[in-house]
Order: structure tokens, then sequence, then C-alpha cells
């Protein structure tokens, strides 16, 4: 009966500490609690009591209270040390362990608030010393308990790249208190560092179903670091899922979003990917690794201008990148220049990324498309040579490389890196068309068409795919063919004069004239000074009068498209 009058009286305090202005006098007066004011240990209850509730403000007065009373209680001290550290007032925490310890040197819980006040203030080597001390001497910790100290330990030999023997402190906390959701997580984030990435996840898995105590973390940190489990494992639909379970605890972790946005972009999920990134933007502006980001999946899926404006605001942005750095930005800068037209704009930027990054094999090879663009076979050739000599199984340099011989017209070397290409990247719809131009040159029809095939295969809505089969089947002599493969080329690209044109010398090959000319004339009328449906178009209309049918001009004045795309 005794205890629960003194502890009723103690909530009786706590109401009066939440209440809007009642002065301490009256109050105590009202609950008859006069003479309590003296006990000394009704204020560090209350101190605590309140501490537990996050009223730090009433829990210091409290604790100073108990302070002024019994000034030679170390506990009390401590005590008070506590509450200023969940203030952040980390000096004034020191000063009052400090204070603890002149009294009695073998305080355990004011060396550990101490060792945790130096660790929030990144004097990392003196709170070491403070918790290893604690520990040591394992005297009074009031009513905290060793994992306290061994805890923090581990989280400072993290920070200091001292893994094994932080995992040791880690396994001593669970030691005392085997369902630790704190020491858990902070040990599954160990384990990530040191890339045992299945034990990580089993650590993490044991945070999330632990006691639920996190301090002044949250599930999140437990969420994150499964994740990145995950994902170095290879299972990135599994971190995904992580990352979206982190975002219903935090849904501000800028760093959390661009780190799913890149997951997402491993998986060529370019618009979930910006998503994220946009998320991760909206939160920090500046951020230079979200807004590449956006950059990277602005340009897969052909936003070229809004590309080139999020790596302009990366380029400008905080400097935080991954692993390439700001030659990325450029390199991605160059493809969505590229890929709007201003070829010169673009070599501009890649020349900058392999500047920055003279081993940076995509830059090369990219530069390379740049300079065929413009024109400069030669250097654009050289450049593809310069991607393969720093990477051998690059394959988008193999590919670039043959566009620039079949351009040079040395068709024998085309062939040969089209196939080393493929080799490398059998699943390359693009590379299969190339080689399907390259084939083309060399009067080696089936196994063009063959090609073209494969490349259908792959990407059955390629517009070059089936316009080369188009052009080939046309060689071939195998006008139905050719037909249907120019009818499916011109539902993919209505406007393409190339493609209309074919179309109507075929159907002059099947002496469907009306359809001929209605053909040539649609190609005309996008193109005027295409020459084949020029000359053709006289001839027809001609015929259409005369006898006998006119000699329509050979399919093999009719050139393949140019292949490779910004950003192979």
């Amino acid at each position: 009966m005794q205890r629960l009058c003194r502890w009723f009286s103690i909530l009786t305090i706590v109401i009066f500490f939440s209440g809007a202005g009642a002065a301490w006098g009256i109050l105590l007066v009202q609950a008859g609690l006069q003479d309590k004011l003296k006990d000394p240990t009704y204020w560090s209850g209350l101190c605590n009591l309140l501490s537990e509730s996050d009223k730090n403000d009433d829990a210091l007065k409290a604790c100073e209270q108990a302070i002024l009373l019994r000034p030679k209680n170390p506990i009390y001290w401590a005590d008070h040390s506590g509450v200023l550290l969940k203030l952040k007032k980390y000096p004034e925490a020191i000063a009052s362990a400090e204070k603890s310890l002149s009294i009695d040197p073998k305080t355990s819980l004011a060396l550990t608030y101490k060792c945790i006040a130096f660790q929030a203030l990144n004097r990392q080597e003196e709170a070491l010393d403070a918790c290893t001390q604690a520990l040591k001497v394992d005297g009074n910790w009031g009513r905290e308990s060793p994992k306290l100290a061994w805890l923090h330990r581990g989280i400072i030999l993290t920070q200091q790249g001292e893994y094994e023997q932080a995992i040791t402190s880690y396994d001593r906390t669970l030691l005392i208190e085997p369902k630790d959701s704190l020491a858990w997580a902070y040990r599954c984030q160990t384990l990530v560092k040191m890339e045992q990435f299945p034990q990580a996840i089993a650590s993490c898995n044991q945070a999330l179903n632990g006691n639920g105590k996190w301090g002044d973390q949250t599930p999140a940190l437990a969420w994150a670091n499964l994740a990145q489990a995950h994902r170095q494992l290879g299972k990135l639909p599994q971190a995904i899922a992580d990352y979206d379970q982190l975002f219903t605890i935090n849904p501000s972790d800028a760093t959390a979003w661009t780190n799913q946005g890149q997951i997402l972009t491993q998986l060529s999920r370019f618009t979930e990917a910006l998503t994220s990134y946009n998320q991760a933007v909206a939160l920090n502006p500046k951020s230079s690794i979200a807004q590449l980001g956006r950059c990277v999946a602005l340009n897969r899926t052909g936003n070229y201008k809004d590309a080139q404006g999020a790596c302009d605001t990366a380029i400008k942005g905080d400097g935080n990148w991954s692993t390439i750095g700001p030659a990325q930005a450029w390199n991605e800068q160059g493809i969505a220049l590229a890929g709007q037209g201003q070829y010169e704009a673009a070599l501009a930027s890649l020349n900058r990324a392999v500047g920055i990054k003279p081993d940076y094999v995509e830059a090369w090879s990219n530069r390379s498309i740049a300079l065929w663009y413009l024109m400069k076979y030669d250097e654009a050739l050289a450049s593809s040579k310069q991607a393969i000599s720093l990477n051998p199984k690059y394959a988008p340099a193999w590919f670039n490389l043959g566009m620039s011989a079949n351009s040079l017209e040395q068709y024998t070397s085309a062939l040969e890196d089209d196939n080393r290409a493929l080799e490398l990247d059998p699943n390359n719809a693009q590379g299969w068309i190339s080689l399907s131009n390259v084939l083309w040159h060399l009067q080696k029809y089936p196994e063009a068409v063959t090609a073209t095939d494969r490349a259908i295969l792959l990407d059955p809505k390629s517009f070059a795919a089936w316009y080369n089969r188009a052009v080939v089947l046309t060689n071939l002599d195998r006008y139905p063919e050719a037909l249907f493969a120019y009818n499916t080329a011109i539902k993919i690209n209505p406007q393409n004069a190339d493609a209309l044109t074919g179309q109507g010398v075929v159907l002059c090959k099947l002496e469907r004239y009306p359809e001929a000319v209605a053909a040539l004339q649609a190609a005309l009328k996008i193109n005027a000074n295409q020459p084949v449906a020029q000359v053709t178009l006289k001839m027809v209309i001609k015929q259409i009068s005369q006898q006998p049918p006119p000699a329509v001009p050979s399919a093999k004045k009719l050139p393949p498209l140019p292949q490779l795309q910004p950003g192979n």
C-alpha cells in the first residue's frame, strides 16, 4: 500500500509537469506532498519516468531537484547526463557524467553516457575508451545494464572499421537481451559492411521480430540494410519490396528512394525508377546522384530534353556521386544531346566524360556514336577501338566498331566486328539489325534475312528490322513477303519516306500500279528529294498510259537505314 501511494504521488506530479502553467507550490499543497519535496527519490523516479515518456525538459527539472536534495549521489548525476543526451546537449552530458564519476569512479552508467556523448561529438577514441572502461569496472548501472555499453561499443567499432570486434560486442549485448531489436539491426548493418549478406539478412529479420525497442532509431534501419543485402545477392525484387516497407516508416529517406531507383534501373524498369528518383529529388533537389538517376531513366525512356536538364542539375549539385563519379553525368548528358540531334554538343559532353575518367569504356563507345553521326567515321572507329582496348568484352563497342567500318565500306571488317559483338550479346536486336545491313552490302541475302528474323524475334516492334527485311526480300524477288515487311515497317513509322518508297517499288513489281503511285506520292510528300521515289513515280505514271510495263529501279538502290542509336 505504501508503494502504491508513493507511485500515485509521482503520477500526480507527472500530471503537473504536463499541465498548462499551474504553480509547483499550489499543486503540491493540493496533493498534500509538501513534505515529499525533501525526498530525492521522488524526484529521481519522476526524472526517469518523464525521460521514458520523452518529456525531457520536465525530466531535466526533476533530475536537478533530486541532485539539489542529494548532490553526492552519483546515479542522480548519471541520470541527469542521460536526459541531457536525449536533449542532444552533449558537452553538458559529459560534464554531468564527469561529476558522477568524481563521486564514484566506478559508476558504469556515467561512463556509458560519457561514451555516447563523445560518440555523438565524433570523438570516437574517447568514446570507445569510456565504453570499455564502463564494462571493465562493471560498477553501478542504475536502471540500465551492461548491454547499453556493449551496444555502443559495437557501433563505435563499426564506424572505425573494426567489424569483427563490433560483432563480438553486439553478440555480448544479445547474451544479455537475446531479442534486442536495436542490437540485431546494428549487427545486420555491420555484416553488410563485411559483405556477409546471408548472415546480415538473418540478423535483420531477428531485429524485425525482436522486442521492438529501437531507441532513437526505427525499424527503417533494419529494412534499409535488409534491402542492401538482398541487392548484393541479386535478389532485386525483394530489395525493392524492402524499401517499400522502409517507406511506410520513413517516407522522407532520400537515400533510400535513390537506392530503390538504382535497383529499378538495373531491372530496366525505367518508368518506376523515375518515380523513385523524383521522390528523392523532391526531398533533396541538389542530390547529384539522384538527379543523375533521373537523367539515366529519362534517357532510357527517350525523354532526352528532360534528361539533359536532370544531368545539368546533377553536375551542379552537391557532388555526391556513385562509383563512376561526375563522368557518368557527362556521359548521360552526351546521350541526351545526341538523342536531340545535337551531335557537336554531345561530343563535347562525351569528351568531358573521358577527360575526367580516361578508362570510362561506355563513354568512349558513346563518343564513337556521336562521331559517326557527324560522319567522322575514322575518328568514330578509333574511339570504338579505345573502348575495346579497355574492355574487350564490352559488346556495344564492337557493335559501334562494325557500324563505323560499314560506313567506311570496310564490310569484311564490319562483319567480323558484328559477329564478335553478337557472341558477347546474342540477344541484342540492334546488333542483328546491324549484321543484316553488313550482309546486305556483301550480297549475302539469305544470311541477311536470317539476321532480320533474329532481330524481329527479339524486338517485334523494331522499324529498322522490318525495313531491312523488306529490302533484302526484294533483292531475293520475294515480293509478297517484302510487301508484308514494308507494310509492317510503315505501321511502326508511317512518316519514313524510304519505307514508303520501297513499298511503292514492290507494288510496281507486283504490277499494282495505282497503289504504287499512292505510296510513292506519300513518300515524296514527306521527302520531295527521295531519288528512287522520283524516278519510279515518273515511270509508273508513264506506264499507266503506255505498254509494255516499265523497268522499275532495282531494290538494290534502296539503302538500309543506319542502325545504332544513341546510348547503345
